[in-house]
């Protein structure tokens, strides 16, 4: 929910900000590689699983941090409403509205992630 209360944000601060002639930037970006990702979900077998089973192979591909900031700055360079990396999110993005009721359907409907989302909820707060 916070992801889609972000992009809501971004939205109206768009509207409300321009009679003034500024502008917000919604970034939308897959995994980065960073330590945290490198430590909390590479190392997750459990989270590994579930990315498998969840998120289909080329849509993993993990933006370098150096990439991630020059996709930032070039938004803002050219007042972007939204900037999507890797790319090749931007289908999904614009299909959205349309393909995420039947994902919705087929995970929740899948023993396996229920499994997986079940394992990680017992972890508990560490």
């Amino acid at each position: 929910m916070s992801k889609a209360a972000v992009e809501q944000l971004g939205r109206g601060l768009r509207v409300e900000l321009a009679p003034h002639g500024a502008s917000a930037t919604t970034v939308y970006f897959s995994l980065i590689q960073t330590d945290m990702i490198r430590n909390g979900v590479d190392e997750d077998p459990t989270i590994g699983k579930l990315l498998a089973r969840t998120t289909p192979r080329p849509l993993l591909k993990r933006l370098a941090p150096d990439q991630a900031a020059h996709a930032i700055a070039h938004a803002i360079e050219h007042r972007s409403p939204r900037v999507l990396r890797p790319a090749r999110w931007t289908p999904l993005s614009v299909l959205r509205g349309m393909i995420n009721p039947a994902i919705d359907a087929r995970l929740a409907g899948d023993r396996k992630v229920r499994a997986l989302l079940g394992e990680l909820e017992g972890r508990g707060v560490r």
